[in-house]
């Protein structure tokens, strides 16, 4: 028999909910901010974690012994990294070296339109509107900014380096070892808890590791459809363009905007300049969003997460302010984890609630 509501017990329950979720999500916090020095490191590993584990359990089902399946399936996605890489690198350097001549002119074509269209708005509104001098302080801000951020790059160049070199050694622990050290800790949780932790780690690692999964091949479609656009439309560097383009679709809504961005400054320093192709390059991307947002969110993302979008921004606005890039590429993961735990602790705690005398 199902019991009546109480409200009573509901508030007591949101009360300890909160300061469960509180204490858990401090603990994170610190945790994270202790580690930030191989934060890096981890993520990629952890990510790696959830491409290859289908794999190496498929060979062990096929009475592949652990270890050797596990080194097997790192040096088969070695191979294929250095053999992709060599193929690409080149490709993609010589197009960074295009872009790097062309920047002078993209900025002088971007100083162009802003004031052509500046003066049209103050005419409009009654304004004089002086672009060139807010562009020189700018530009002259940003080229500060982009040489301590170039001199901060180089210091931690090392560290970065390091930190890239312990990945595979992390992901060979991690497929190895992660399950044993799973279930030790859960061993350690109350026997009244026991259930619930499995259950909330079972569904935050079945959501994640769906949405690790997609996200991935979601970029990797984003990245071959936007390069293809770029070329047949005949937009300069088109696959480093159409690569930043399905790397910044891991940022939402703002990704999408700054490829628009990035598209129209480069087909804006073409010679001889044609408008048409900005607006084909835009066209290009409206296009791959749509491919993106009605094929390929709904058969490869699917339901991964259930977030509204006014907290996604939120999320990614808050963790991108406190931990910068990689906060904005945790925010949603972050989040679905948030709610899973959440929303089954305090299932879990309102119903011991109305079990009591």
């Amino acid at each position: 028999m199902n019991l009546p509501a109480n409200p009573a017990a509901s508030g007591s329950a949101y009360l300890q909910t909160f300061k469960v979720f509180v204490f858990v999500i401090g603990f994170i916090l610190v945790s994270f901010y202790l580690l930030s020095s191989i934060l890096l490191t981890v993520i990629i590993s952890f990510t790696l974690y959830a491409l290859i584990e289908p794999f190496t359990n498929y060979l062990i089902r096929k009475d592949v012994n652990h270890s050797l399946a596990i080194v097997f399936i790192l040096m088969l996605m070695l191979t294929f990294s250095i053999i992709a890489i060599s193929f690409a690198l080149p490709q993609l350097l010589g197009q960074i070296n295009i872009l790097k001549n062309k920047l002078p002119f993209i900025f002088s074509q971007f100083e162009h339109f802003l004031t052509v269209y500046s003066q049209k708005l103050g005419d409009f509104i009654g304004i004089d509107l002086n672009v060139s001098d807010i562009l020189i302080s700018v530009l002259s801000q940003s080229s500060s900014l982009g040489n301590t951020l170039l001199v901060a790059i180089s210091e931690q160049f090392l560290a970065i380096t390091l930190s890239l070199i312990l990945v595979p050694i992390l992901t060979y622990f991690i497929l190895k070892d992660y399950k044993s050290l799973r279930n030790n800790l859960m061993n350690w949780l109350p026997n009244r808890n026991f259930e619930l932790g499995w259950i909330i780690y079972y569904r935050v690692t079945c959501q994640l590791q769906a949405y690790i999964r997609g996200v991935m091949k979601q970029s990797l479609i984003m990245a071959i459809v936007s390069s293809l656009g770029f070329y047949l439309v005949g937009l300069d560097i088109p696959i480093l363009v159409g690569t930043l383009t399905g790397l910044l679709n891991l940022i939402p809504y703002i990704g999408p905007l700054i490829s628009m961005l990035l598209a129209t400054l480069v087909a804006s320093a073409m010679t001889p300049f044609d408008p048409s192709i900005i607006y084909l390059s835009i066209s290009v991307i409206f296009v791959a969003q749509a491919i993106d947002n009605f094929l390929v969110i709904p058969s490869v993302i699917a339901n991964a997460v259930d977030l509204h979008p006014v907290l996604v921004i939120l999320g990614v606005l808050i963790f991108g302010n406190l931990f910068g890039t990689i906060g904005v590429i945790l925010a949603i993961p972050a989040l679905a984890t948030a709610k899973i735990f959440y929303t089954n602790l305090y299932s879990d705690i309102y119903n011991a609630s109305q079990k009591l005398p």
